[in-house]
């Protein structure tokens, strides 16, 4: 395999590191996961957030969500191995909320979509359609398109 070529398995695709982007899409990024967190608050028995980017990214996002009233961790620390599929942190067993983004673009430099899931359990998950603008350096969700939930 050339020093160069693209890695072809699944395996070496996980294993590609992050890669250095711009603070508007870093921005971008915990604007979509703050709003998610607020908008789908699934009550007391959630302990933990795990949040799925579309793209990897350094450990160090996570301290951007410090102030959270639950502790923000990555996918690979949860599972979906509890009651009716439901999301808990391997660690410690506590239910957790999976925030997922699966697509995100920029329709024009001051506005985005993405395509972002919120899944609690086999029965409790909802996809969605968000529409982002950027005033004044500070990204908002101007529209949220409900596309399934189950």
């Amino acid at each position: 395999m050339s020093l160069f070529a693209w890695p072809r398995s699944p395996v070496a695709l996980a294993q590609v590191p992050f890669s250095e982007e711009s603070a508007t899409k870093t921005d971008l990024r915990e604007a979509i996961f703050r709003y998610l967190f607020k908008k789908y608050d699934y009550g007391p028995g959630v302990k933990v957030l795990c949040i799925k980017p579309d793209r990897p990214l350094p450990e160090s996002f996570l301290r951007r969500f410090a102030d959270s009233k639950l502790p923000v961790i990555w996918i690979s620390d949860c599972d979906n191995s509890g009651p009716m599929n439901s999301m808990r942190e391997k660690k410690t067993g506590y239910r957790a909320l999976l925030v997922s983004i699966h697509v995100l673009q920029f329709l024009d430099g001051d506005q985005a979509q993405a395509e972002v899931e919120v899944f609690s359990d086999g029965i409790a998950a909802n996809s969605n359609t968000l529409t982002l603008v950027r005033k004044e350096n500070r990204w908002s969700v101007k529209s949220d398109k409900l596309t399934s939930v189950s």
